[in-house]
């Protein structure tokens, strides 16, 4: 949980908007050639979603290049995040559109099953998934060899078998997040305690721990994978991403509309980006919230990353001192 990238000068990740304001002219960076600025896929999917390009162009002017995960021949995560050449932005960003062609919202409906552990009263659309995953698994096969096919359908069958079984049985009863919270021993002022120390990620487990049986402090926050659940790759950058999601399940620093579609996938988006900069010299932000939940986990994995905030005005000039690891 400790890779980072090596490069000859200090390697910067931002999130969307720092691209987006240098974009517009709404803030300046002083000398941006001292660094190397990144971008991932989260980046280019962000823009997508949200249909707005002016992120582009700012990658454009820092010269950003890629970093991205080495995919082995079954198009799993070898865990290892690389430096592509450079590339330009629009260009890049036209091969990324080329890529998800068809695909684009295939694990839309497992968005239902994360809102709703945030207390979302979903649960009639949460009761449709299983059979949403089925037959967008049987769409997407349509092009592999028929026996392939039979297979992987029969096995997406059994997955939906037991995903309808476990929304009856732990699903059905909706619990709203503050009730989830109070159940683990969090209070709003011992949250407020937390988000202050040093050691964040240590204060939460020893404030839940008597409530949480047979799992370990780096299983609960999904640094280490827990014994009985096979299949899951577990990758930096993806443990990253979801020990931000429990933390704001947890309240720490927690984002707005957690339970909320639209919302929720800016949040995961954040985890996401919040994984990916990891590998790199420093996250840059102007959201308060990205930068205490990246600084907790930075901090108990002892990454390289500075997490950094900086506060959003126009004109304003962002001066980085951060150097090679």
């Amino acid at each position: 949980m400790n890779s980072y990238l090596v490069s000859d000068k200090p390697i910067i990740y931002t999130d969307m908007n720092v691209f987006r304001y240098l974009a517009c002219g709404d803030i300046s960076i002083a000398e941006p050639e001292r660094f190397k600025w990144v971008y991932s896929h989260v980046h280019l999917d962000e823009i997508y979603r949200n249909g707005n390009q002016d992120a582009l162009e700012g990658m454009k002017l820092l010269k950003a290049i890629e970093i991205s995960d080495v995919l082995n021949q079954d198009f799993q995560s070898e865990g290892n995040i690389v430096i592509r050449d450079f590339i330009d932005p629009y260009l890049r960003y036209e091969q990324h559109l080329e890529a998800i062609a068809g695909y684009e919202g295939t694990s839309d409906h497992m968005i239902e099953h994360l809102i709703r552990s945030f207390g979302a009263d979903n649960f009639n659309e949460l009761s449709e998934t299983p059979e949403q995953m089925r037959n967008e698994i049987e769409r997407i096969t349509s092009i592999i060899p028929d026996d392939r096919r039979e297979n992987l359908i029969n096995k997406a069958s059994a997955v939906s078998n037991d995903m309808n079984d476990t929304i009856e049985k732990h699903l059905k009863n909706r619990m709203p997040i503050d009730k989830t919270r109070s159940a683990l021993g969090i209070t709003s002022e011992n949250r407020k305690g937390i988000e202050k120390s040093k050691s964040a990620i240590d204060d939460i487990w020893d404030l839940i721990s008597p409530s949480i049986q047979n799992i370990t402090k780096n299983q609960f926050f999904g640094f280490e994978p827990i014994q009985g659940i096979e299949g899951v790759q577990h990758t930096q950058h993806g443990a990253i991403s979801g020990a931000y999601i429990v933390l704001n399940m947890i309240g720490i620093s927690p984002d707005k509309g957690l339970a909320k579609r639209d919302k929720i996938k800016n949040v995961m988006s954040d985890g996401q980006h919040a994984g990916m900069a990891s590998y790199c010299n420093a996250l840059v932000s102007a959201d308060r919230g990205i930068i205490n939940k990246s600084s907790c986990i930075y901090s108990y994995l002892n990454n390289i990353t500075n997490a950094l905030h900086f506060e959003f005005q126009k004109g304003f000039q962002l001066s980085l001192g951060v150097s090679e690891t």
